[in-house]
């Protein structure tokens, strides 16, 4: 078996000792002319990583170092000397998780620290970094298979969530590994990312677990009925209560208990929520005794529990109890853009499967008279040929309609992209046979998709998009358009950088406070964050003065 490649970074050498006296099974990269076996400090592991065409497994990364100050790369606004070296190496890992999405990190250090840090929250959320407490080798251990397992392969069928993206390859390699045992998992994610469909196609698929997968979803049940749902009731408990019935907790026993939007769940029923999972034990209202319970529970959240826990509507030991370590935060589909082809062809070949798509192929390939067994979504250009294209059908969508889908802000996320593309399907086989019908003669197996077609779909689900005021959230109009007022001043230059500075200050906000996703935008590529953000300082503008 290989080796697991491991770069240190790290101004000391009792990592490199450990690694190298008591795990065989992993390499240290050494940079030419380092004697510890690694590198001393972030400029120069930045460095190396740019110039280093090897492969890399896994970046160990220690928390505190005690270099030259000039050595050392900046924490946050107004950090002091010493809270900087303390905590250096989170503003590392900032800067790796800039430039390196890719590269899996373990964070040397422990989630205390980390609390104490202001940028902490949003890089441990990622789910690329992981983090370990102390110098417990067995811990190490589990830490780097984590975080370095291959995923296995991934039947076609189950493929359709997950295409290249890099934050998604990362979400599949960790919920490998959370599915395992009965540790809870909790998925948050705007509506309509899938957090339904990795609990059940995924997680509990890949749980072994023999029992049941049960579904609540907590905003389509009365508030004063929650409990008797989660637990079950005996008859008479409550007012219309005329009949005993199970709790969803009873329901999923040796399974998996999907919870969808629990934040919704009274401050009440949250504690004896905590508490069925702290004592695995279940008492159904009105009931006199107990009965065990072994459920792998997967809470959903449409929004960060830990933003709920700050607002007071969510409790923070049951939040504690849920374990934020197996938090996966799943990304919206406007961050994933280079997906969009592999989700919508994939889309496009599972409409087949709906009885109703499917007589409307068959309609078409009498149509043409050629057999069809697939429909494929090919991106202005001609499909390549091949025996997997025989017998398939393909819709065409010229690039300049392309641009629209990818310049469309997606509000319903992956649930929408399915709906229209199962809708474009429908409405172009429909306009296909419509036209055989009129007369016609039709021998080709490519349908151009119409772009008044796809206006229209993209209309109609713009309702889906929240005021920006209400939801918290900054759009940006059109292709990246932001009004500007424009100030008289005395020299061109003092005016272009007024104008510069305010695009900005709202493409800032627009990108929730994201630098990567400002690179996407400005440069076309977000590992290039560090450089806008460089530019967001020589433009006077500061972060911590920036309301949202």
């Amino acid at each position: 078996m290989d080796k697991i490649r491991l770069l240190l970074i790290d101004d000391g050498d009792t990592y490199a000792r450990l690694i190298r006296e008591k795990m065989p099974e992993c390499e240290l990269i050494v940079p030419l002319g380092s004697e510890s076996g690694c590198i001393a400090d972030g400029p120069a592991a930045i460095s190396f990583l740019e110039n280093y065409r090897e492969p890399i497994d896994l970046v160990l990364l220690d928390m505190f170092f005690d270099i030259p100050e000039e050595r050392l790369f900046p924490l946050d606004e107004g950090a002091s000397l010493r809270r900087t070296r303390r905590f250096q190496g989170v503003a590392i890992l900032r800067e790796i998780h800039s430039r390196f999405p890719h590269l899996p990190v373990v964070l040397l250090t422990s989630l205390e620290d980390l609390s104490l840090v202001d940028a902490a929250k949003d890089l441990v959320s990622q789910s690329m970094t992981y983090v370990l407490d102390g110098q417990d080798l067995d811990a190490l251990r589990v830490r780097i298979a984590s975080a370095t397992r291959r995923p296995e392969t991934v039947p076609e069928s189950s493929r359709v969530l997950w295409g290249d993206n890099a934050a998604m390859k990362a979400i599949h390699r960790r919920l490998t590994v959370l599915a395992k045992g009965g540790m809870p998992v909790i998925l948050e994610g705007e509506t309509g990312t899938g957090k339904s469909w990795l609990a059940e196609q995924f997680v509990h698929v890949n749980s072994g677990r023999s029992g049941p997968f049960v579904v609540l979803d907590l905003s389509t049940v009365p508030e004063n009925l929650i409990s008797a749902h989660l637990f079950g009731a005996v008859k008479g408990a409550y007012t219309g209560a005329v009949e005993s019935r199970k709790g969803v907790f009873e329901m999923a026993n040796q399974g998996t208990l999907f919870i969808d939007e629990i934040q919704n769940a009274p401050l009440e029923v949250q504690k004896q929520l905590l508490l069925v999972l702290q004592d695995k034990k279940v008492r159904p209202l009105g009931a006199t005794r107990e009965m065990m319970v072994d459920v792998k529970v997967v809470a959903a959240s449409n929004r960060p529990l830990d933003e709920a826990v700050a607002a007071g509507t969510f409790r923070s030991d049951l939040y504690m109890r849920l374990s934020p370590a197996t938090r996966v935060q799943i990304p919206p589909l406007r961050n994933r853009l280079e997906d969009l082809h592999y989700l919508s062809d994939r889309f496009a070949r599972r409409a087949i499967q709906n009885s109703d798509i499917a007589q409307l192929v068959k309609e078409v390939a009498q149509g043409i008279g050629k057999p069809i067994s697939d429909i494929r979504l090919v991106v202005g250009r001609e499909p390549g040929t091949g025996t997997d294209n025989d017998r398939a059908l393909h819709l065409v969508v010229p690039k300049p309609v392309w641009k629209m889908l990818e310049g469309h802000s997606w509000p319903g996320n992956i649930r929408e992209l399915e709906m229209l593309i199962y809708n474009l399907v429908t409405f172009t086989l429909v306009d296909t046979i419509d036209t055989v019908h009129s007369g016609m003669d039709i021998r080709t197996s490519k349908l151009q998709v119409d772009a008044g077609l796809v206006g229209n779909l993209l209309q109609g689900a713009r309702a889906l998009q929240p005021d920006a005021e209400e939801s918290g959230r900054h759009t940006l109009p059109g292709e990246n358009a932001i009004p500007i007022i424009l100030k008289s001043s005395s020299t061109l230059n003092d005016v272009a950088n007024d104008v510069e500075r305010q695009y900005f200050l709202a493409l800032f906000r627009a990108c929730r406070r994201d630098f990567a996703k400002m690179a996407h935008v400005l440069l076309g590529d977000s590992s290039k964050a560090r450089a806008v953000r460089l530019r967001f300082n020589q433009l006077g503008l500061r972060v911590r003065e920036i309301l949202p």
